[in-house]
C-alpha cells in the first residue's frame, strides 16, 4: 500500500468523522433550541396571554389523539402486512415480486402523494364513490370516512403496511426450520406448529415493525394537515401551528418536549424489539425454501388478499396516475373527464418546475452524501474496541442511531428556524441528513453484520492497519449496502415537504413543496402530474439500489447454503 493511498484513506476517514460531527450537531443543537423557549422569561407570541391550563389541556388533548391514531394505525398496518409477509416469506406465486416491491412505498412515495391519492380515490367525489353511485344509483356518496379519525388511520395503515411486510418477511424467511420440522414429525398439526413455535419467534419482528409504524404515525404531519377537520389534531400539527402560524414559541417548546419524551419511550421499545427480532434468526443468513400455493382454500385466500391490496392500496396510487392524464370538466369530479396531456404540459411548462427539480435533486444528493458518509464512519467506529469496552459508551453507540427517530422533522425545523430565522439550503441539507442518516446506517450495519468474522480477521492479518482493512476489503464488500443506504436517504430527502415547509426558505421550492401547494389550490390534475414525476424519480433510485442489494443477498445466501 503506497504512502499516497494511506494519505487518501486517512483523509477519507477524517471527512467521515467530520460528516458525523456535523450531523450530530445538526441534530442536537436545533433540538435543544426548540426546547429553549420553555425556559425563556419573555418568549415571543401569545403564550403569556394564554392561561396555562388551557394551553396544557390543548397539548394533552393533541397527545391523546396522536397516541390513539398512531396505535390504531399500527394495528391496521400489522393486520394488513402480516398476511403479505406470510405470502412473501413462505410461498412462491405470480405477483410475489410485485408484492415485495411494495415494501419500498413508505420510503420512496412521499406522504403528500398518499394524501392526494386517498382524496382522489376515497373522497366524496372520488373514483370509488363515483363508481358506487353510478353502479347502484345512489344520490349521496356512501363512503364518507376520509375526513375523520378513521380516514387518518386507514391512510396511515395502508401507507405503512409494507413496513410490516418487509420486516416480518425478512425474519420469517431466515428462521431455523429444525424445531418446526421436529414438531411436525412428532404429529403436531401445522396450525399448532405456527401458533406455538413460529409465531412466538416472530414476536420481535412483529413488535419492531408495529412500533416503527407507530413512530411514523406519531409524527404524522402532512396527511393530517391536508385532510384537516378530523375532529382532533396531532402534536406535529399543533407544533407547526404554534411555531409558524401563531409564533407562540413557548407553547411550541412545550409541545416539542411532550412529543419528544413520549417518542423516546417508544424508541427504547423499538430498540428492544429490534434486538429480539435479530436474536430469533440466530444470525442465520440462509433463506428457507418456499413452496407453491396448495389447496383450493389457500389459493382463494391468497387471491382474495391480493385483490384487496390491488383495489384498496394500489387503486389510490393508480388514480393519481390516471388523474394526471385527465382533463377535468371542473372541480375534482373524476367523471366527465377525457384523456389529455394538458396537466403534464402545464406542469412542465411552469417557470418554477426546473428550479424546483434542480433544488430537489441537488439537496437530495447532498443529504445522501453527508448522511451516508456519517453512517459509514459510525458503523465502522462501532467495532472499535474502545467503544465496546465501556458500558455507557457501548449503550450510546447502540441506541445513538435510533435517537433521530424520537425527534420530528417539524421540531427539528422549528429549532433551526430559531437559530437561523431566514433559513437556507445548507440548513435544509443538514436537517434532512440528520433525520435520515439512521436509514443509511441500518443498511450499512446489516451488510457489515453479514460479512463473516473470518474475512475481517484474515484481512487484519494481511493489512498494515485498520484503515487498510476498511478501504481495501470491507468497503468493496459493502458497496451495495452503501449505495442502498444512499438511495434510502435520497428518496426520503427528495420526497420531503415537511422541512422545506417549516423552514420557509426564501426563494426555495422543491417538487414536494410544489405538489403540496398545487393540492392546496385544488389543481388536482397538475398536482397528480407532479406526484407521478416525484414517485418515479424517487422510486427509480430506491428500487434500483434496493433490488440490486436484495438480488445480491439472495444469490450469495443460496450459493453458500
Amino acid at each position: 500500500m503506497t504512502t499516497r493511498s494511506q494519505s487518501l484513506n486517512g483523509l477519507a476517514a477524517v471527512l467521515g468523522a467530520l460528516a458525523l460531527a456535523v450531523i450530530l450537531m445538526a441534530f442536537i443543537v436545533p433540538a435543544f433550541a426548540a426546547l429553549a423557549p420553555i425556559l425563556a422569561k419573555d418568549s415571543p407570541g401569545l403564550a403569556d396571554a394564554t392561561p396555562a391550563g388551557i394551553a396544557t389541556g390543548r397539548i394533552f388533548a393533541a397527545l391523546r389523539f396522536t397516541l390513539l391514531e398512531a396505535l390504531l394505525s399500527a394495528l391496521v398496518a400489522t393486520a394488513i402486512g402480516f398476511p403479505a409477509a406470510l405470502l412473501v416469506a413462505r410461498r412462491d406465486f405470480p405477483g410475489r415480486r410485485f408484492l415485495l416491491a411494495l415494501s419500498g412505498v413508505p420510503l420512496c412515495v412521499p406522504p403528500v402523494i398518499i394524501a392526494l391519492a386517498f382524496v382522489l380515490f376515497y373522497g366524496r367525489q372520488g373514483y370509488l364513490n363515483s363508481f358506487l353511485m353510478s353502479a347502484f344509483g345512489l344520490e349521496e356518496p356512501p363512503i364518507t370516512f376520509l375526513y375523520s379519525l378513521a380516514g387518518v388511520v386507514i391512510a396511515h395503515g395502508f401507507y405503512n403496511f409494507p413496513v410490516v411486510l418487509r420486516t416480518v418477511s425478512v425474519v420469517w424467511e431466515r428462521l431455523n426450520e429444525a424445531e418446526e420440522e421436529a414438531a411436525l414429525l412428532l404429529g403436531a398439526g401445522r396450525i399448532r406448529v405456527f401458533r406455538t413455535i413460529t409465531l412466538p419467534r416472530l414476536t420481535g419482528a412483529i413488535l419492531s415493525s408495529a412500533v416503527l409504524v407507530f413512530l411514523y404515525c406519531f409524527f404524522s404531519f402532512v396527511i393530517v394537515l391536508l385532510f384537516g377537520g378530523v375532529g382532533g389534531t396531532t402534536l406535529e400539527v399543533e407544533l407547526y401551528q404554534a411555531a409558524r402560524s401563531a409564533l407562540d414559541f413557548r407553547s411550541a417548546g412545550q409541545i416539542a418536549l411532550v412529543e419528544t419524551v413520549a417518542a423516546l419511550g417508544i424508541v427504547a421499545l423499538y430498540v428492544r424489539a429490534v434486538s429480539l427480532a435479530g436474536s430469533e434468526t440466530g444470525g442465520s443468513g440462509r433463506i428457507r425454501s418456499r413452496s407453491r400455493l396448495s389447496g383450493l382454500g389457500e389459493r382463494v385466500a391468497a387471491v382474495g388478499y391480493l385483490l384487496f391490496i390491488l383495489i384498496f392500496f394500489i387503486g389510490p396510487l393508480v388514480s393519481v396516475f390516471v388523474r394526471s392524464f385527465a382533463s377535468p370538466s371542473g372541480g375534482t369530479v373524476p367523471g366527465g373527464t377525457s384523456f389529455s396531456f394538458a396537466a403534464w404540459t402545464t406542469f412542465f411548462g411552469r417557470p418554477n418546475f426546473l428550479p424546483a427539480f434542480i433544488n430537489t435533486v441537488s439537496v437530495a444528493l447532498a443529504s445522501a452524501a453527508l448522511a451516508t458518509s456519517a453512517a459509514l464512519f459510525f458503523a465502522f467506529a462501532q467495532d472499535r474496541p474502545a467503544l465496546k469496552s465501556g458500558r455507557v459508551v457501548s449503550f450510546l453507540g447502540g441506541i445513538g442511531p435510533f435517537l433521530p427517530l424520537a425527534v420530528s422533522s417539524v421540531m427539528l425545523g422549528f429549532g433551526w428556524s430559531i437559530l437561523v430565522p431566514r433559513g437556507n439550503r445548507a440548513v435544509l441539507i443538514f436537517a434532512e441528513a440528520a433525520i435520515a442518516w439512521p436509514f443509511a446506517w441500518a443498511q450499512i450495519r446489516t451488510g457489515l453484520d453479514r460479512i463473516p468474522r473470518s474475512v475481517f480477521d484474515a484481512a487484519s492479518l494481511l493489512s498494515r492497519n485498520r484503515l487498510d482493512v476498511y478501504f481495501r476489503v470491507l468497503i468493496p464488500l459493502l458497496r451495495k449496502s452503501i449505495l442502498s443506504g444512499a438511495g434510502f436517504v435520497f428518496a426520503i430527502s427528495a420526497g420531503d415537504a415537511t422541512l422545506p415547509l417549516v423552514l420557509s426558505i426564501r426563494g426555495f421550492e422543491n417538487l414536494p413543496l410544489l405538489l403540496f401547494r398545487l393540492s392546496g389550490s385544488y389543481r388536482f390534475s397538475e398536482a397528480c402530474a407532479c406526484a407521478v414525476f416525484i414517485a418515479f424519480a424517487t422510486g427509480f433510485v430506491f428500487f434500483a439500489e434496493d433490488s440490486a442489494g436484495r438480488r445480491a443477498d439472495v444469490s450469495g445466501e443460496r450459493s453458500s447454503s
